[in-house]
């Protein structure tokens, strides 16, 4: 009967058992013994010493290993090596290339400061997390077995990239402390990058406190959507407060519903937006000081293509404390209004 096992990187077949070949030292029987040793001891990560004197670092790094590695290291294999005496010194990466104890690996994990010797060479295979505390990662990374924690001090950009023909592809991350233009609280992002590599936008944010999404962006060319816009899952309520003889500008990317107070007669100004596209704005409006503030209703400035649907409310008449409601809709290029006032 004929048979074959491989074992780290050697395979053994019958013929190394047959005859006198079983007691072979580097083929036979004793051979077989020492490759399983070899294999349970790198899968218990204990694989390799070295006392090279080293700070962490990515990218290519040199070691000298006390002894022979396991057979079944090779280029590509995933270490981990860390400082025996401080494990917060580490380095993860692929061995590049592998002569006797010469050791290099491409480090794409690196943490601690200062140069240590006491080196530990293991398999990551066990280990449940890989873990980076803040800085840049770079270079390409693979991790078999086990999921990266990729920690970050608050406020720090956190993200993990995805590549196409070495251009950015695609951010996922969170945010503590987002971008200008984005709303405000702790986020969920996606990026997505154009075939160029160049930034195009955050199709995606979702409020990590309450799980609300707060903005979802389209923007697609050819024979798709140009342009799209989503906010929140609930209506999202900015409150102005007090505004007073101003003009307030309204777009399609501001919240769902506006609360203001009018302490003087204030322009809602909308934006038009071209044929194909419309949204609708809620306003909660409270009379404010003394009460018979009036609001002005414009679209892109002029007070062309307003219709106000249905009573309108006598606001100059209006006592302090009365709260009228309106829904806006900007149809294209038409603005309508339907306003009703509370009664007290």
């Amino acid at each position: 009967m004929t048979w074959s096992v491989t074992i780290g990187d050697r395979t053994f077949t019958d013929a190394n058992l047959d005859g006198n070949a079983y007691a072979e030292e580097e083929t036979g029987f004793p051979a077989i013994v020492r490759a399983v040793a070899e294999e349970t001891a790198a899968l218990k990560g204990a694989a390799g010493l070295s006392t090279s004197v080293l700070t962490p670092a990515t990218g290519p790094v040199a070691f000298t290993l006390l002894a022979t590695p396991p057979p079944g290291w090779k280029a590509g294999q995933v270490l981990r090596i860390t400082s025996a005496g401080d494990a917060t010194h580490f380095m993860v990466g692929t061995i590049s290339t592998l002569v006797g104890s010469a050791l290099t690996i491409e480090a794409s994990f690196a943490q601690g400061a200062t140069e240590r010797d006491d080196w530990v060479l293991t398999y990551p295979l066990f280990t449940e997390f890989l873990e980076r505390a803040g800085g840049t990662i770079t270079g390409p990374l693979k991790i078999d077995g086990h999921s990266p924690a990729l920690n970050a001090p608050p406020g720090q950009y956190l993200n993990l990239r995805m590549m196409r023909d070495d251009l950015p592809h695609l951010d996922f991350g969170l945010d503590d402390a987002p971008l200008s233009d984005t709303a405000g609280g702790s986020l969920i992002f996606l990026h997505t990058f154009d075939n160029s590599g160049a930034w195009t936008g955050r199709p995606l944010e979702v409020n990590r406190a309450t799980g609300e999404i707060k903005t979802m962006g389209l923007n697609l060319q050819g024979y798709a959507l140009t342009d799209g816009n989503l906010r929140g899952t609930r209506t999202s309520i900015e409150d102005l407060g007090e505004i007073s003889g101003a003009t307030l500008y309204i777009d399609a990317a501001r919240w769902n519903a506006l609360a203001v107070t009018l302490t003087g007669d204030v322009d809602f100004d909308f934006a038009a937006l071209g044929l194909g596209f419309e949204y609708t704005r809620r306003f909660l409006i409270t009379q404010g000081g003394a009460g018979g503030f009036v609001p002005s209703w414009t679209l892109g400035g002029s007070a062309g293509e307003v219709k106000r649907i249905g009573g309108i409310p006598n606001y100059a008449g209006q006592a302090p404390g009365v709260v009228t409601r309106v829904t806006a809709e900007v149809w294209g290029n038409q603005l309508r209004l339907w306003e009703a006032e509370e009664s007290p």
